[in-house]
């Protein structure tokens, strides 16, 4: 009988039963407490951290077993299953044991120790039925509570973690660090077992704020009569910035692909890194054309899966998106005040969709978007039927949501000033800049000004708004004989405001977020390398684009690897309207965000990075035009009330949401980026000139 086994089958009479009171291990790195009312974790605090912050708070302690109970009643198919046993000390481990509800079939022990490596745990589950049990992909799961929530940015920068997740199988990990700068860092790393997938559970009240309890589930699994099962797992601290490091030291494979996502004429090239530092090198042509390609490599005695992507050529893929915005996407209904508007594409009933009262899917806001990228790809392509849509668009936008005489924005149709909305401002200023470049028709400057001092006049020096390109804007309008003290003015006290807040970022539509940071790092880029090199802007936008970077993930996937953590846009711009993480065009802003800053400072590796993003977004897009509002990456979602209870039946992911919405942003990027080729219009952001 194995050791585990024999553990598990001992009297309980030889172990110390632990009090209510909680366990405390602690090493060099951490302490760790125990809850003595069901086992599980309640808290793991650096000790060189002043702030104290708990790295595993949630609606549940660290190391919950849930089980999808198949029995009639069980709610919403979710549920602990294992009631709580009791704690007690085996040696220099802690260990609570756990039986199934109602059934005599599954019992589970958790052991746990501290060692001056690691924390230490070990999740047995035994069957003691004369019948095999049968476990499907997501119906086990283990809470790992990482603190990963939305307050306010000085909370969260000092007392909120991010957590990447890689549910890899054999070779699975999360690597886990500080929103703000911190010398220290946190990571998970499998020792024996499988891990296949993640899901996370959410407080509606929460919103947009909570990311959510994650929840790690073995693949699916056969656990005969008698028959014992082992996940284990350590947790480590490492210097900050060293986490591949930490994950060879711990036993893992690191994985580190040339490019996640390719073209058809390119190659996946794949460095393989064993726990000893060997290396191998992998090659392999995408064989079986545009597509997703799973990889599986055994290295250090584990297989190690990676995903990577071929992809349509950029310039395919634009050619096929834009033709799908023209010919399915645009109103051509003489008599709706929708006529010309680009609308949502529901590729469900295969027909578009409009709705006034909830903004995220009506024809203004990021639907904007749409028409910023035509007007782009036609300073390099000659097409008439394509030309008329957009100028289609532009008279519907005049009549609808734009004010030619005082450059106000509207958040929707029938320019009603009750709705106005700081983030629309920049999409309308982009629209108004390529207008121009394609057309070289002066209005356009006249547009493009209305629209900066709207945005300003509304406030907009106390705002960071997504796609800011003021200073270019500017430099546009001088080049042409403008005068722009005024506006000038304007972007020196919207910077001043910038560098006053430093990291206490403002609130948003939410807490704190991904395009909250970006852009500040776009707005003080493009001052600093157009208007003003003061080495305060410079030292402040380091700051910012540290803060940047850590939402940004490292799994040896093209849906994650420099992709942000964003974990709402499947409900708020999806048809199925569900929380979680999620790939979304936003997560180009980070790219951007990357390419101003190389293009500001010279600092060409940052180039690289925005590259990987860019490519990494364009899963996005099918072959055909088509798209998705959000890519769905947990297994599922599910969302709690106030106690903590399911308030429904869970949410399944891991694929793309049906609506054609919100995703054109990392063409129009990938275009302007410059690191694709000529795609016309203005110099690309990666070479455009200082003016001074």
């Amino acid at each position: 009988m194995s050791r585990k086994k024999s553990v598990l089958c001992c009297a309980a009479a030889a172990c110390l039963w632990l009090a209510a009171s909680a366990a405390v291990r602690s090493n060099a790195d951490f302490t760790v407490t125990w809850n003595g009312a069901d086992g599980t974790l309640s808290s793991l605090v650096l000790n060189d951290d002043p702030a104290r912050m708990n790295w595993i708070e949630g609606t549940a302690g660290w190391g919950q077993i849930r089980l999808v109970a198949q029995a009639p009643g069980r709610s919403y198919q979710n549920s602990t299953a294992f009631r709580f046993k009791g704690v007690r000390e085996d040696g220099e481990w802690v260990v609570s044991s756990y039986a199934m509800e109602d059934w005599d079939t599954l019992r589970a022990e958790v052991r746990r120790r501290v060692t001056g490596e690691a924390l230490e745990e070990e999740y047995v589950f035994v069957n003691d039925a004369k019948w095999p049990v049968y476990f499907r992909r997501g119906d086990l799961g283990i809470l790992a509570t990482f603190n990963d929530s939305y307050g306010d940015a000085a909370e969260c920068l000092v007392r909120r973690c991010h957590a990447h997740i890689w549910c890899g199988g054999e070779n699975s990990w999360v690597h886990a660090l500080k929103m703000g700068p911190f010398p220290t860092e946190l990571a998970l790393v499998l020792q024996q077992g499988d891990l296949d997938a993640y899901s996370v559970r959410r407080l509606w009240k929460e919103g947009s704020n909570d990311r959510g309890d994650f929840e790690l589930h073995p693949g699916a699994f056969v656990l005969k009569g008698g028959e014992a099962r082992t996940i284990a797992w350590k947790v480590a601290a490492h210097p900050a910035g060293r986490f591949d490091e930490a994950l060879l030291r711990l036993g893992g494979v690191k994985i580190e692909f040339r490019q996640e996502t390719i073209f058809p004429d390119e190659t996946f090239e794949i460095d393989v890194t064993s726990p000893d530092g060997s290396v191998r090198h992998y090659s392999r042509k995408p064989d079986k054309g545009v597509g997703e390609y799973a990889f599986e490599f055994a290295a250090g005695g584990k297989k190690a899966k990676a995903f990577g992507y071929c992809s349509p050529s950029l310039e395919s893929l634009l050619e096929s998106r834009v033709h799908f915005i023209v010919r399915n996407q645009q109103c051509l209904d003489k008599d709706s005040p929708l006529y010309g508007a680009y609308l949502i594409y529901d590729t469900v009933d295969g027909r578009q969709y409009f709705d006034y009262r909830f903004r995220d899917f009506n024809s203004c806001r990021e639907r904007i978007i749409m028409a910023v990228t035509i007007a782009r790809w036609l300073c390099s392509h000659d097409d008439p039927e394509v030309r008329a849509s957009l100028d289609l668009f532009e008279k519907y936008a005049r009549r609808e949501c734009y004010d030619s005489r005082t450059g106000a924005v509207y958040d929707t149709i029938g320019k009603d000033p009750k709705f106005k909305r700081l983030y629309n401002a920049p999409s309308f200023s982009r629209l108004w800049f390529e207008l121009f470049n394609l057309t070289h028709d002066p209005k356009y400057l006249d547009d493009l000004e209305k629209t900066l001092f709207g945005f300003y006049e509304l406030g907009g020096e106390k705002f960071y708004p997504n796609g800011a390109d003021f200073s270019s804007d500017i430099a546009l309008l001088e080049r042409e004989g403008r005068d722009a003290t005024r506006l000038r003015a304007c972007l020196g006290r919207h910077v001043a405001n910038i560098l006053a807040n430093g990291l206490d970022y403002p609130a948003h539509e939410v807490g704190y977020e991904q395009t909250i940071v970006s852009p500040a790092v776009h707005i003080l880029s493009r001052y600093y390398q157009l208007v003003d090199r003061r080495p305060d802007v410079l030292s402040q936008l380091k700051v910012h684009l540290d803060a940047l970077c850590r939402f940004n993930g490292c799994q040896p996937d093209h849906r994650r690897r420099e992709i942000p953590i964003r974990h709402w846009d499947g409900y708020w711009f999806g048809r199925n309207r569900r929380y979680g993480d999620t790939l979304h065009q936003h997560s180009a802003f980070s790219a951007r965000a990357f390419i101003l800053y190389a293009a500001a400072t010279g600092e060409k590796g940052w180039r690289e990075r925005a590259e990987r993003c860019l490519r990494n977004c364009l899963c996005m897009f099918r072959p055909d035009g088509s798209a998705t509002a959000a890519w769905m990456l947990p297994f599922s979602t599910v969302m709690l009330d106030d106690r903590g209870e399911p308030l429904f039946p869970r949410q399944l992911g891991e694929g793309p949401d049906p609506f054609v919405n919100d995703m054109d942003l990392a063409l129009y990027i990938a275009m302007a980026s410059g690191l694709f080729g000529d795609f016309g219009g203005e110099k690309a952001d990666a070479t455009f000139p200082r003016v001074r």
